[in-house]
């Protein structure tokens, strides 16, 4: 089932790492996400780490690896809305539909 995605990655990342070790969660979860094996990890005396990403530190030097035709964002993008359909496209990228990485949101012409 798409959403229960999140939950199976974070049992997957404490199965996956070994006594002792650390995990780094870096992705976007909703304040209605309110469980974490925390048994297991802590049982396996793992250090986790998370947060938000501090967008202000990096988005200067992306915007310039962009510029230099070093890194092309548009290859990450997997859908492709109008931006009369951006609430049911931020509804089908929050239920973590198979192929729904990154969705430009196009405007009407």
């Amino acid at each position: 089932m798409p959403g229960d995605a999140p939950t199976q990655a974070l049992e997957w990342s404490i199965q996956l790492v070994k006594k002792a070790g650390q995990i780094g969660i870096i992705a976007v979860y909703s304040p209605e996400m309110t469980t974490y094996p925390i048994g297991k990890a802590m049982n396996k005396n793992l250090t986790v780490r998370m947060g938000n990403c501090n967008h202000r530190t990096y988005i200067p030097r992306l915007v310039e690896l962009v510029a230099a035709g070093v890194v092309d964002p548009t290859k990450v993008l997997t859908e492709h809305e109008h931006m009369d359909s951006a609430i049911a496209a931020y509804e089908a990228f929050d239920k973590r539909q198979p192929g729904w990485i990154k969705v430009e949101l196009e405007p009407q012409a």
